[in-house]
């Protein structure tokens, strides 16, 4: 096999699930092209007592080489490593999905017939600027999508410029959803005429706090202000429970699906 492959490499196929006998001989044909059985043996170092199993392997379960049956011996050929891994991923997200569902099923009932304490982090911001420097963190780390609950004015203001960063930059999923009097007010109408331009917004007669959810899932940041609590006037609420955040986005769809369309003029 050609030794000019690096280390790195053979340690990431093996990663994927390759033994290192099935990692010799695909580098050997990557490097050296169709080859036999038996100069695949020498040229790779792989045991000839041992090759045709292994080429079965790669062959007929794992699917990364392709055997030539018409010639005489048969010839392998590597297929190529972007073909190889679309294949590698399919198989593993197929049986991933096939134990976990197993897994689920049988595992689950048992968890749940007793009562057993789930440890978890959570994390309590206190202060308005603590508040707003975490949502705007989140702001600024959101790749896809962006989703706000929101019925305090100042925050909308505040958090502008870093929500017109966030659509330039490509996050171009961007909801915000609104209390009813918000319309009502001119100078919260202004913010909105401004959000209007990069997010979609609507409204409902009443929201609870504020909450900022990201990445349709990946991170949520709740703030409880001070209309729910007179001390301390910002109470910001984070959890490192894997549910969190994606029950946060199921919420908040919830609330936005069913919530009013507005129009802004």
């Amino acid at each position: 096999m050609s030794n000019e492959i690096p280390d790195s490499v053979k340690d990431a196929l093996r990663d994927i699930g390759l033994t290192d006998y099935e990692i010799s001989i695909y580098l050997t044909l990557i490097s050296k092209g169709p080859m036999d059985a038996r100069e695949l043996s020498e040229a790779s170092g792989v045991p000839y007592s041992r090759i045709y199993n292994i080429l079965t392997q790669l062959e007929k379960d794992k699917m990364w080489i392709i055997k030539e049956e018409e010639s005489r011996p048969s010839r392998y050929f590597a297929k190529s490593p972007d073909e190889a891994l679309i294949i590698a991923k399919k198989q593993y997200n197929d049986n991933f999905d096939k134990n976990s569902n197993k897994i689920i099923h049988t595992l689950t009932p048992i968890y749940e017939s007793h009562d057993t304490p789930i440890k978890i982090g959570l994390y309590i911001h206190r202060g308005r600027d603590i508040c707003l420097n975490r949502s705007i963190s989140l702001i600024n780390l959101a790749k896809t999508s962006i989703f706000i609950v929101s019925s305090d004015f100042e925050l909308l203001e505040i958090f502008y410029e870093d929500m017109k960063k966030a659509r330039a930059r490509g996050v171009t999923n961007i909801k915000l959803l609104v209390e009813d009097h918000a319309l009502e007010d001119k100078k919260y109408k202004e913010i909105l005429k401004k959000y209007n331009e990069i997010s979609e917004i609507k409204s409902r007669d009443q929201v609870f706090g504020m909450a900022v959810v990201i990445d349709e899932g990946e991170d949520a940041f709740i703030v409880l202000t001070q209309k729910f609590f007179e001390k301390p006037s910002y109470f910001g609420v984070l959890t490192d429970h894997i549910a969190f955040a994606p029950a946060a986005t199921f919420y908040f769809n919830y609330l936005y699906d069913t919530a009013n369309e507005i129009k802004l003029s």
